[in-house]
């Protein structure tokens, strides 16, 4: 269950046997959340989870997607998660970590 109040999402990627199909289905249930404000992947092929978020959401808002809505994706090759949640509180000035969702997949 993804929250129903804006949040961040940390993917961590620890599997390299990932059906393309299942990977589909992870960034689509991001995606149609509509609350998801920027997806930080990292991991095993992190740029690929980062493209197809990216072609998710565009097509979901059939390439023209609302002005007053912000979605963003970053990839982190070789970071650790505490590089990625410092870069989050950065970036976003992520203030308060109850709206940050990590999903660990293994």
């Amino acid at each position: 269950m993804l929250p129903e109040q804006s949040y961040f999402i940390i993917l961590v990627v620890n599997a390299e046997q990932i059906l393309p199909q299942w990977r589909n289905w992870i960034c689509d249930q991001i995606v149609h959340s509509k609350q998801c404000i920027q997806a930080m992947v990292t991991g095993h092929e992190c740029s690929i989870w980062d493209d197809i978020l990216d072609e998710t959401y565009l097509d979901f808002y059939n390439y023209q997607p609302p002005i007053n809505h912000c979605f963003m994706t970053t990839w982190h090759e070789n970071e650790t998660l505490e590089d990625i949640t410092e870069f989050a509180k950065f970036s976003m000035q992520l203030e308060d970590i109850s709206n940050l969702v990590i999903v660990h997949i293994e």
